[in-house]
């Protein structure tokens, strides 16, 4: 009992495509891509075991050239450069602080819709409202609502 060649290939581009769900990378597909299109010209006509060889050889790797970037685009969406953090505008935003901060240790402040990393000058106790002074990354700098006004009191 002989085994077809295009079951072998199918199969082979089915466990290349079962591979690509356990590795990242999006690169082991392409060669499930030229398993498959091996098996397709064998359903066609039979060729000698060089000829599939290149096949799914140029096929993988034709594949891969030409649609890689844009496949990956599809899947895991469009990148950009834009820093996609909220932003802090010019008008004053506001947090409430969700985790007491305690200088030089960071707490946690809810801003934007979102939990966020934040540190102060001085410590600010939980269920406080902050304002946010600048943004690094992930951690904003915070002060209590109430200290410009503290400030003006003090310089008036």
């Amino acid at each position: 009992m002989t085994v077809s060649p295009v079951l072998v290939w199918f199969l082979i581009g089915l466990a290349f495509l079962g591979i690509e769900l356990a590795l990242p990378g999006f690169i082991i597909f392409f060669f499930g891509v030229g398993a498959l299109c091996v098996a397709l010209v064998l359903i066609m006509t039979d060729l000698s075991l060089t000829a599939q060889l290149v096949i799914f050889l140029v096929s993988s790797l034709l594949t891969l050239l030409l649609l890689r970037a844009w496949i990956r685009s599809v899947f895991l969406g469009g990148s950009s450069m834009q820093d996609d953090s909220v932003s802090v505008d010019s008008d004053q935003a506001n947090g409430i602080v969700t985790e007491a901060i305690d200088p030089p240790a960071a707490g946690r402040v809810k801003y934007g819709g979102s939990f966020w990393r934040a540190v102060a000058d001085e410590p600010i106790a939980e269920e406080t409202v902050v304002d946010i002074v600048e943004k690094n990354n992930l951690t904003v700098k915070v002060r209590p609502l109430n200290a410009e006004k503290k400030k003006e009191k003090r310089n008036g």
